[in-house]
């Protein structure tokens, strides 16, 4: 009786620690392993996984959130000036249409080869990955692929990336 107690008791300690690092994988939290997602645009399909190795900022936004389209401007001007071996820019746009997107790449001078249009279950996926539903979010990640700021400024960007 003692032996099967002490089974159960194994292997419920395992369950609850595999389901505690399969959790941990999988949050969009700073400290945490950002979720592999790939998007493509007209130049290049991307996986964040093939990222490894550079810093990557990802930021989602969408033309009818201010807040969102005025930092993707930002990250847009900081990419430009960052050496492209350490750091990748990830712009992705969660539109209903994408014309309305590649018009607000032209209008607001954005770098097309940074910027993803994301639409349909594609868009929905990626939402519930990243747990966007209280709005857009950026994320710095590190060549390790660990999250290391939500919403980074300009000035953490620069602390990061480029010491």
């Amino acid at each position: 009786m003692k032996r099967t107690m002490l089974i159960i008791a194994l292997f419920a300690v395992l369950l609850v620690s595999m389901s505690a690092h399969t959790e941990r994988v999988f949050e969009a939290a700073d400290g945490f392993s950002a979720p592999d997602i790939t998007v493509e645009n007209r130049h290049q399909s991307v996986s964040l996984s093939e990222l490894r190795g550079k810093y990557v900022l990802v930021s989602f936004w969408a033309s009818s959130n201010a807040q969102s389209r005025i930092l993707a401007s930002q990250y847009d001007a900081f990419a430009r000036n960052i050496n492209e071996e350490r750091f990748c820019l990830l712009s992705i746009n969660l539109d209903r249409s994408e014309r309305l997107f590649r018009e607000i790449v032209r209008r607001d001078n954005l770098s097309a080869e940074s910027q993803f249009f994301v639409s349909g279950n594609d868009a929905a996926a990626i939402s519930d990955t990243y747990h966007l539903s209280g709005g857009y979010q950026s994320f710095l990640i590190d060549p390790q692929g660990k999250i290391l700021a939500t919403n980074p400024s300009n000035s953490t960007l620069e602390k990061f990336v480029c010491s």
